[in-house]
């Protein structure tokens, strides 16, 4: 690594300086409609090793300069038309049309980049979704987690609209790895009320990866991984950019967004700010729901350089969010109530409707969180062979406010510092095999600055070292690796004095509270599947992996009351590492009409970690200052489920397309003593989305790409609920019905002046509760006798996107 590190240093900084190139890679051409032959506006021509591209223009013309030499796959996609994928060898100056064929679904076609080398989906034995931006303008959500619930095997563990949590196939926390423009995404991901602190609007692309995701991003990641991947550069020569808006109409939700980019002689640049404010949310059951505001302003930007040797691109961003924390607490009239401070004593009081639909904060029951990251991606040509070296820097700073009588004062402030490294270094492709060899790790620290502390001080380096590769044999795709981690975790003392507080220094007032932690935990993981194409139209895939999880900080050293979940947590030292086998058998048909793709998986993992209700000798729910007491516990688990998509888009009729979706996982634990310890927490219940979608690509003179939807999501009963101490209730099934349509508007040129997108999710306004949702469990409403706080009722999303050219 020294060897090398001088020369790429004065390379990057001689590409700096001397910015303009002798001679140039260029590739143009046109894409149209094979019907029609007409121009395609607006198709996105992306590169995804290089991870720049562009778009079509009024004429369908493109063109990509600064462009390294080499091998590289060509995507071509439009939201109403099948994607294109091609391998293109760029060399000087080349010409390359596309003609796209008419769908409106575009399936399998996708490239994929999260997964490490460049994969297509239908070559992957590892099952990977993806969604688009331009899916995304097709939905409504209120937070980035909330964009993607809908792909097969996702959901997410809720605490009202805004504090998300995804879950890949039954797992969720520190099993699932996001990814953040290939940066490792850390922000205190292990709790169950914690988000993840990335600007939904400014996501150009997410790929997720279904089970098997740790080999190349490191342990934690047995569930999968979500990467996530900001808009391309601006193409060369030009300065565009746009500004978004959206309005929610259940909480007044209002989003702005606006980013600019340029792009001269290979100097790229963008900027972007984004803003939400909402009020309380509501539902026909609890109406506006108190706790539930929230505001979040948000910046990012880079700038790089896209020359013959690759690019080099500086990201940084800062997300800031504020958010109510909702307790569900009410009065006997089963009015939501408060605690405000009178003659300096908290009494509890009920809220006001005015309170009620005033935007404010409620300081003395909030969050505050702030996430500052910058990062350095490197993409070097060493021939023909390609290194990439990803560093980045990250403060977390995580504040929950709930004292009354210190309203501004953090209860509990986490402040974590995280470096990470990523470098890769990819063989050139010989005899239809790739190979990658690469390292990637970080340091941690995390200090307590709160007034409480629910975990101690730590340290923690981690560090992996992987190869994978990839092999084409006539029909059959081999793909696999090999990883080796270690994670050294340094847990601090902790004491606590004569008064109850918590303190990180011995003294003559203080006793041991916690003893420290120092451990090294190390495992190695693999990976081996391969796809076999029966004939053109079917295929099968399978694959084998092995997974690891250390323990995290607060399993191991919990003891305290932790105000975002209601609930004191107690950890347990002795945790052992979570070990997984997975495996996935899966099936695809693909002709001109039909597309089938099945997945089915097992997954083993043993010393499953999971939080589990304590009673007293009386049997009764344990209580510490007045909220239920939860313990770390370990067991063997065993996942088994599926996910099926069946999708009709009949080649006589290419505007017509209805799209079935089936994903079920069940989480048994195997170390159970009782029936009803059985079942793993939050497994989400059976799903069924169906989806019927109309499109027209041009439609008179000034629209272009209208669409209509109408879907069907099912959520079956879920009795399978870990009952024990009454730690989880069985949730009753519920349907929810949605619908969207959209166009982009152009003048007489046909450039696009503004494009709008209607949704409305939950159309008949049913109440119902999630079984992921944690706000199933706050207090009885004493009126109606229902428990807990619903989830959301009718939501209209309107979203208007402006182009700036």
């Amino acid at each position: 690594m020294k060897n090398i590190s001088k020369p790429i240093f004065y390379l990057m900084m001689a590409s700096f300086v001397f910015t303009k190139t002798y001679s140039q890679n260029v590739i143009s051409g046109k894409v149209t409609i094979g019907e029609s032959d007409e121009a395609v506006i607006g198709a996105n021509i992306y590169i995804p090793e290089l991870r720049t591209g562009t778009n079509s223009d009024v004429n369908g013309f493109y063109q990509i300069k600064n462009l390294p030499k080499g091998d590289f796959t060509i995507q071509v996609s439009y939201i109403s038309l099948k994607t294109i994928t091609q391998k293109i060898k760029i060399q000087h100056t080349i010409n390359q049309n596309f003609v796209m064929e008419n769908a409106a679904t575009s399936l399998e076609e996708v490239v994929v980049t999260g997964a490490g080398i460049k994969t297509l989906v239908k070559e992957s034995p590892v099952p990977i979704a993806a969604l688009s931006r331009a899916q995304w303008l097709q939905s409504t959500s209120t937070n980035l987690v909330d964009a993607i619930v809908k792909l097969p095997g996702v959901s997410q563990i809720m605490t009202g609209p805004t504090l998300s949590k995804p879950i890949i196939r039954g797992l969720g926390f520190n099993r699932v790895i996001t990814v953040h423009d290939g940066v490792r995404q850390e922000d205190n991901q292990w709790g169950e009320e914690h988000s993840l602190h990335i600007d939904e609007f400014s996501i150009e692309r997410y790929e997720i990866i279904r089970g098997a995701g740790s080999l190349m991003y490191g342990s934690d990641g047995l569930g999968g991984v979500i990467s996530v991947i900001s808009p391309t550069p601006t193409e060369s020569e030009k300065i565009n950019g746009s500004v978004l808006y959206n309005y929610q109409t259940n909480n007044g939700l209002h989003g702005f967004s606006v980013n600019l980019g340029g792009n001269k002689n290979g100097l790229v640049w963008t900027g972007r700010l984004s803003n939400k404010n909402a009020g309380n949310y509501q539902n026909p059951y609890d109406g506006l729901v108190y706790g539930s505001k929230f505001r979040e302003l948000d910046y990012s930007g880079m700038i790089g350089l896209n020359k013959k040797w690759g690019f080099s691109r500086i990201y940084f961003s800062k997300f800031g969010q504020d958010i109510n924390i909702i307790d569900g607490m009410r009065d006997a009239q089963g009015y939501f109530t408060k605690q405000v401070l009178i003659n300096g004593k908290a009494t509890t009081e009920r809220v006001s409707e005015e309170e009620l639909k005033n935007p404010a904060i409620n300081p003395s029951n909030s969050q505050s969180l702030i996430n500052y990251k910058v990062s350095w991606n490197n993409y070097l040509m060493l021939g023909r062979n390609t290194f990439s070296l990803n560093l980045a820097y990250s403060q977390n700073h995580r504040q929950e406010y709930g004292n009354v009588l210190k309203p501004f004062e953090a209860d509990l402030y986490f402040f974590l510092q995280t470096l990470y490294y990523d470098a890769r270094f990819n063989l050139a492709e010989k005899n239809n095999l790739e190979i990658t060899i690469g390292t990637n790790g970080m340091a941690q620290t995390m200090n307590n600055r709160g007034n409480e502390t629910l975990y101690p001080d730590f340290n923690l380096l981690d560090n992996g070292v992987f190869a994978f590769a990839k092999k084409k044999i006539n029909r059959l795709f081999i793909s696999g690796g090999l990883r080796f981690d270690l994670r050294q975790l340094d847990i601090h003392k902790l004491y606590i004095d004569t008064e109850g507080k918590f303190q990180t220094k011995p003294s003559a007032n203080t006793t041991e509270r916690f003893a420290g932690f120092n451990k090294t935990f190390q495992n190695a993981t693999g990976s081996f599947g391969a796809v076999y194409k029966i004939n053109d139209l079917l295929s099968v895939k399978t694959n084998i992996a092995r997974g690891f999880r250390a323990p995290s900080v607060p399993e191991i050293s919990s003891n305290g009351e932790h105000a975002g979940t209601f609930r004191y947590e107690i950890g347990n030292i002795n945790q052992q590492s979570e070990v997984s086998l997975q495996n996935d058998l899966g099936l695809t048909f693909e002709n001109s009409s039909l597309y089938i793709d099945v997945n089915l998986f097992s997954n083993r993992i043993n010393h499953y970690t999971f939080s589990e209700r304590v009673q007293n000798i009386t049997g009764k729910d344990s209580m510490i200052n007045g909220v239920p007491v939860f313990r770390y516990q370990q067991g063997n688990a065993r996942l088994l489920g599926m996910e099926a998509v069946v999708t009709y888009n009949p080649a006589s009729a290419r505007w017509f397309s209805i799209t079935q979706s089936y994903s079920s996982v069940n989480g048994v634990n195997l170390s159970a003593k009782t029936d009803s310890a059985k079942y793993l927490p939050f497994m989400p219940p059976p799903r069924w989305l169906s989806n019927i979608k109309l499109t027209k690509n041009n439609w008179g003179k000034h629209l272009r790409g209208a669409y209509f939807s109408v879907e069907l999501e099912h959520n079956q009963q879920q009795n399978n609920a870990l009952l024990a101490y009454n730690t989880e209730t069985k949730t009753p099934a519920y349907s929810l019905i949605n619908i969207g349509t959209g166009a982009t508007v152009t003048n007489q040129k046909k450039k696009a002046l503004f494009a709008i997108y209607l949704n409305i999710n939950n159309l008949l306004d049913n109440a119902y509760q999630s079984h992921q949702s944690r706000l199933k469990y706050l207090d009885v409403n004493q009126t109606t006798g229902n428990r807990g706080v619903y989830n959301m009722g009718r939501n209209m999303s309107i979203k208007v996107l402006v182009p700036i050219n």
